[in-house]
């Protein structure tokens, strides 16, 4: 191993980090198999990880695994198996959504331990949201008697839409909020990081225990279409990636059109605005979206008619996005779909794909769990980055 120009101290860290996600790839690992993931030895593993477990970052579970059904035994010790222990520290998380602010406190495994969410509209005041993630930050410790020193940090996400409003600074295409992190490090006395909420749902959404060579691609629905994808269990670009690109793209050279954009784009085809636009033209009726999925349901036949061509759309968008990226697995966030549209969104992208497998699913990460997208950063940021170690942490 080339550790020339790296301090001891950073060594430490890496080994450290390399240690930590492969145990959160595997949920649980024994040093054995960590030493020969990480071409380690397993003398330096025992170290790193009895230091960790003695710091109560990690657990040893003790439980053998079981034995192999066939073959001979094999003497010696048997292993035993050490995960991260989820309640080591804790993370708070808020995601600045176009209609909402969803603030919550997870534990390292992602696990809610409660949230809260409020409705945004157009007057709402920048300080007024600032406010209740302070206060709702502060409620949940006290509900959970957890004090900011058992929090590693919070971590927020902004939709695009709100970038304005929460002065986001662009610097060499890199998205920051520098003035909302120190407004609420100064009031919470924890660290702060944010990041643009696309980038973090996709990062919430990563499915660690995904087979090798599984690529994933979420795809985001709101006041625009947004996508990003992960590969090898990383987000491709960062959560500084670009993932407004795909709005203009043209799904119907001969579809519908938009000023601004391309006659037949995503955005003028199957964002809700259009897709309200487009019902009120089929039914004369201004329906919500709620509304319209409800008369899907029933079968009406001019909502039918503009979802079943939106679902086609869309489902031409998927497919051509996976395979740009490479992906076989979808994740589709802030869809507002009715009940029976996945199904029809799966049996087209299985006529499409043939006999390439490519499988879509909703996310998770939504409603009153959209906050854990912001603990995903924290988690990143102020752990994983660190290899587990605290601000001021030595070799000792």
């Amino acid at each position: 191993m080339d550790t020339k120009g790296i301090s001891k101290l950073d060594l430490k860290r890496r080994n450290r980090r390399q240690i930590l996600l492969a145990i959160r790839e595997a949920g649980t690992l024994a040093r054995v198999d960590i030493a020969a993931r990480l071409s380690l030895t397993r003398a330096a593993v025992t170290i790193i990880t009895n230091q960790m477990i003695s710091q109560n970052i990690l657990e040893d579970l003790n439980g053998p695994i079981p034995e192999a059904q066939e073959g001979p035994k094999k003497k010696g010790r048997k292993k035993t198996m050490i995960r991260i222990n989820p309640s080591y520290k804790y993370v708070l998380g808020a995601v600045i959504n176009d209609n909402d602010v969803c603030v919550g406190l997870s534990n390292l495994a992602g696990e809610s331990l409660g949230s809260a969410v409020l409705e945004l509209n157009d007057k709402t005041e920048q300080q007024e949201v600032i406010s209740f993630i302070v206060n709702t930050c502060v409620e949940l410790m006290q509900k959970q008697n957890i004090t900011n020193k058992q929090v590693l940090g919070l971590g927020i996400g902004i939709v695009p839409p709100r970038f304005a409003q929460f002065r986001a600074e662009n610097k060499n295409g890199i998205v920051t909020f520098t003035k909302l992190c120190y407004l609420l490090e100064m009031e919470l006395s924890v660290p702060v990081c944010a990041a643009g909420a696309i980038a973090l749902y996709t990062l919430a959404n990563i499915d660690y225990k995904a087979a090798p060579n599984t690529n994933q691609l979420l795809i985001y629905s709101g006041a625009a279409y947004h996508s990003a994808a992960i590969s090898d269990k990383e987000l491709l670009g960062g959560i500084a990636a670009d993932t407004a690109a795909i709005d203009r793209m043209i799904l119907d050279p001969a579809g519908a059109e938009w000023e601004g954009y391309p006659r037949g784009s995503v955005h003028a085809e199957i964002t809700r605005a259009a897709l309200l636009k487009l019902l009120k033209q089929a039914t004369g009726k201004d329906l919500t979206i709620d509304e319209a999925n409800a008369l899907y349901e029933k079968g009406d036949k001019a909502v039918s008619s503009v979802l079943d061509r939106a679902l086609d759309r869309l489902a031409l968008l998927v497919y051509n996005l996976a395979v740009s990226n490479h992906a076989n697995a979808v994740t589709l966030q802030d869809f507002c779909f009715a009940p029976k549209s996945l199904g029809i969104l799966q049996e087209k992208l299985n006529m499409l794909a043939g006999n390439d497998e490519l499988t879509v699913k909703i996310s998770p990460i939504t409603g009153e769990k959209s906050f854990l997208a912001g603990c995903a950063l924290a988690m990143e940021k102020q752990f994983f980055d660190l290899g587990g170690m605290q601000p001021g942490e030595t070799m000792a």
